[in-house]
């Protein structure tokens, strides 16, 4: 059997299928990137509610983007312990749609989160929270760059506030670019449209994929090779979503149908791979 990336498969619970055996899922305990100390990865967890996604770098650090939805705490937790974290450095909120308080105080308590990066308005939010404001709170702001591991620049290309406004983040690592995409006001596109995103290589889809969330001018515009594109109960994918970056042949992962899933970077290419719960292959 070819073990993808030499992760250990052990568990009864979580399956992954292995790149020459498309049809038969392999049982998992955990997993074990392997990350040498100039590799990444981006995890895009499968929740039954909202967004979270986790960045691991080779030098052990791992930061978590949003905190998924109410309630989806436990499902969090289980899909940490699989990928072996223990420890997270910073939380970014990009949306306050896309995360909760009760799981970001959670999470702060239960993996010695130090810093948390959000929007101007958010930051403002979580001063007044007592358990929360001793902790560093960072605004980012539009245009805002930083290099937030080794070899990962982050540009923040859209800010707002306003209705379907949240904050755009630009990921670059080597000769890969991850755009993480929420807004979807006129203003957001626009400004978009105004920027050379021609070298991103993934896009998480905004507003989990609810419609004209992302219009066909867009993906031409981004021409992405994957999409990634989250679970919300309330919100249905617009009926011409997949077939619009189906003619854009653009390979479409949904946390709902796909499970989980981890795209692994070195310097020149990367690999993706799935993990599902045991309950999708009933």
């Amino acid at each position: 059997m070819n073990v993808l990336f030499a992760f250990m498969l052990l568990f009864t619970n979580w399956y992954y299928i292995p790149k020459d055996s498309p049809a038969v899922p392999v049982k998992v305990e955990s997993i074990n990137l392997k990350l040498k100390s100039d590799e990444l990865a981006f995890t895009f967890f499968s929740l039954s509610d909202g967004e979270a996604s986790l960045i691991h770098h080779g030098n052990e650090e791992k930061v978590l983007i949003n905190t998924g939805g109410p309630g989806t705490e436990e499902e969090l937790k289980k899909l940490l312990e699989l990928y072996g974290v223990n420890q997270i450095s910073a939380i970014i909120l990009t949306d306050k749609e896309l995360y909760n308080m009760s799981s970001l105080k959670w999470l702060i308590d239960d993996f010695g989160v130090k810093e948390v990066i959000a929007g101007d308005s958010a930051v403002s939010e979580l001063k007044d929270e007592n358990s929360i404001s001793k902790l560093n709170l960072h605004a980012w702001n539009q245009d805002f760059k930083q290099d937030l591991f080794p070899g990962l620049q982050t540009e923040v290309l859209f800010a707002g506030n306003g209705p379907g406004e949240g904050t755009d983040i630009s990921f670059t690592f080597a000769r890969h670019r991850i755009l993480f995409m929420n807004s979807t006001s006129p203003q957001a596109k626009a400004s978009l449209m105004e920027k050379d995103l021609s070298n991103v290589n993934i896009v998480k889809l905004p507003a989990f994929g609810r419609n004209d969330s992302i219009s066909e001018e867009m993906i031409k515009h981004l021409d992405p090779q994957i999409a990634i594109l989250f679970y919300n109960p309330g919100i249905k994918p617009g009926s011409d979503l997949f077939g619009l970056l189906n003619d854009a042949w653009v390979d479409v992962y949904y946390t709902r149908k796909h499970g989980t899933v981890t795209i692994k970077f070195t310097d020149i290419n990367y690999e993706l791979f799935t993990i599902f719960q045991g309950e999708e292959f009933k």
